[in-house]
């Protein structure tokens, strides 16, 4: 029981730091920056565009596996929930807030680190993880690669995506100075979480 409480608690966190990183408004993560395209694109709200690429990522893990498992359809309860914080948190608690440059700076920063640690925490609780992690995870144990290096690798896509979608539909680019950090941050410090807290859980069980 306590897991899952954890396991709740930590998706409210991310949903919080991804949030925070939204409304600085200088670039988001590679991953957040396609819906925050889409946004550009359709001013749909950006948590309901956040839910629309999470259901590609998990369509993706079912023609991956062959077959639909279980936590792909609790991930897709993930990411309804998930968008529904984020855009709660976006549009009533801090819609009518004014940042300074450097404000926005600093809540990217924070924003960040915080989602890196709390998805890198999901991984390593093994209970369900958000969509492009979960895929990521697939791809890894599919043809047995690291699994940082391919969540790096989905980031380069998905950076390349975005430069292209902006391009063609000559919308806003999402890609800005927070999503260079994103990409230099991101990974690492989500990596290091799981492996810490892997590590913790085997030694608490052993």
């Amino acid at each position: 029981m306590k897991k899952y409480c954890l396991f709740i608690l930590t998706l409210m966190v991310v949903s919080i730091g991804d949030s925070l990183c939204f409304k600085a408004n200088i670039g988001v993560s590679p991953y957040e920056a396609l819906a925050l395209t889409f946004n550009y694109m359709s001013h749909i709200k950006i948590g309901t565009l956040t839910l629309f690429v999470n259901a590609c990522m998990i369509l993706f893990q079912v023609i991956l596996s062959k077959q639909l498992k279980v936590k792909y359809v609790l991930q897709f309860f993930i990411s309804l929930f998930f968008g529904m914080i984020v855009n709660t948190i976006v549009y009533q608690l801090l819609g009518g807030i004014t940042l300074h440059y450097y404000q926005s700076l600093i809540m990217e920063i924070i924003g960040l680190c915080i989602s890196a640690s709390g998805c890198g925490l999901l991984v390593a609780l093994n209970v369900c993880v958000f969509p492009c992690e979960g895929f990521a995870l697939t791809f890894s144990n599919t043809f047995k690669v690291d699994f940082q290096k391919t969540r790096q690798v989905i980031d380069i896509i998905l950076v390349i995506s975005c430069i292209s979608l902006s391009l063609i539909f000559q919308c806003g680019f999402a890609l800005r100075e927070g999503t260079i950090i994103a990409a230099c941050i991101f990974s690492p410090i989500m990596g290091f979480v799981q492996r810490s807290v892997t590590k913790r859980l085997s030694l608490h069980k052993g």
